[in-house]
């Protein structure tokens, strides 16, 4: 509740979930997932907007907050770059992350992920699980 409390507290952001939230569209912010991370959590919030006429939301920005930072961005990686003060990572086609997956163990201290690799990780098994889980909600609402 801190967190949300952060964002909404965020002029900017404050602006634009007002501005969307007119006639016609509505705005849906996506469950805050709290990551582990050395020295405390990364928090992210994906923030969507959905027109009255269509099926499926668009993700319109992602938040981070991390300490007493909180980052406001289109992307995920626009705002993984801009937390951690590295460039925007080259990022491949989507990758789907096998649930229950876990990575394999570092051969050697060049193999070990950096923690934007691992945040990037999590944050696509999140998707997955998420994609996962509406499937399985929809299911059940048809029985």
């Amino acid at each position: 509740m801190q967190i949300e409390s952060r964002i909404d507290q965020k002029p900017n952001i404050s602006k634009d979930l007002t501005l969307w939230n007119q006639q016609g569209s509505r705005v849906l912010r996506g469950n805050i997932i709290a990551l582990p991370v050395t020295g405390g959590f990364l928090y992210v919030e994906s923030i969507y907007i959905q027109a009255n006429e269509a099926r499926m939301p668009q993700l319109k920005k992602v938040v981070l907050a991390m300490g007493d930072r909180l980052i406001y961005r289109d992307t995920f990686e626009e705002a993984l770059a801009d937390l951690t003060g590295g460039p925007m990572p080259s990022r491949p086609a989507a990758t789907v992350v096998a649930s229950g997956s876990a990575p394999a163990p570092a051969a050697s201290a060049k193999n070990i992920p950096t923690l934007e690799e691992r945040l990037r990780t999590l944050h696509d098994q999140a998707e997955q699980l998420t994609r996962e889980l509406e499937k399985l909600e929809k299911e059940a609402a048809k029985k």
